[in-house]
């Protein structure tokens, strides 16, 4: 499935990122409060435990998060979207899946990787801001379910329309969350209009 998140304070925000005149540092803390939108619509159908609790006034029901949940940025720029997750749910584990594009064949490399050895109790959150050409995200997801991993959601800013469709009806048990498709890349496998490189806007290494 793929979900379009259409809020209006991530158009704002996505606006920010696209604008090639935002400072690295406003950019940075557009990803961040990005991310709290991604968090929220992703994690809407968590299975919940209701328990018993105490208010200083009398006892009451509550409930508790019933699922694992791990949180997997693909490095680097999936870190971008990191905080919103973990400052959202405090128990969340956090995973690494570090790869790196080849810029001639534009063919993802695995140079890191650090996750649970089992993932099949696991409710997955793999962060991919970009999903352009699909080389990189294909490989991550190819790597969590070689760990048993069967509860996926991915959650991206921007995604090229053609390639986001293609990894739909190849991994039909997966959920996309995104803000929005881009109908073009360019000869260097950018998404047009797009944002440029994520990880070096981040990070300011441009």
């Amino acid at each position: 499935m793929i979900k379009i998140i259409d809020h209006p304070l991530a158009k704002v925000k996505l606006t920010l990122l696209r604008n090639k005149d935002t400072h690295f540092s406003l950019f940075r803390k557009s990803m961040q409060e990005i991310s709290y939108i991604l968090a929220i619509n992703s994690l809407s159908d968590l299975e919940l435990n209701q328990i018993e609790i105490e208010t200083p006034l009398t006892k009451t029901k509550g409930y508790e998060i019933k699922n694992k949940l791990l949180i997997v940025p693909i490095l680097r720029a999936g870190l971008g979207l990191l905080p919103g997750f973990t400052e959202l749910v405090s128990t969340a584990t956090v995973g690494l899946i570090g790869l790196k594009r080849d810029e001639d064949t534009l063919l993802p490399s695995q140079y890191y990787l650090n996750i649970p050895k089992n993932l099949e109790d696991y409710v997955i959150i793999l962060l991919e801001p970009m999903v352009a050409t699909g080389g990189s995200l294909r490989k991550a997801l190819n790597i969590l379910i070689e760990n048993r991993a069967s509860k996926i959601k991915v959650c991206s800013i921007i995604a090229y329309h053609k390639t986001i469709t293609e990894l739909e009806s190849e991994y039909p048990f997966v959920d996309f969350y995104v803000l929005a498709l881009d109908n073009e890349l360019n000869e260097k496998g950018f998404i047009v209009p797009g944002l440029g490189d994520a990880g070096d806007r981040t990070f300011g290494t441009i």
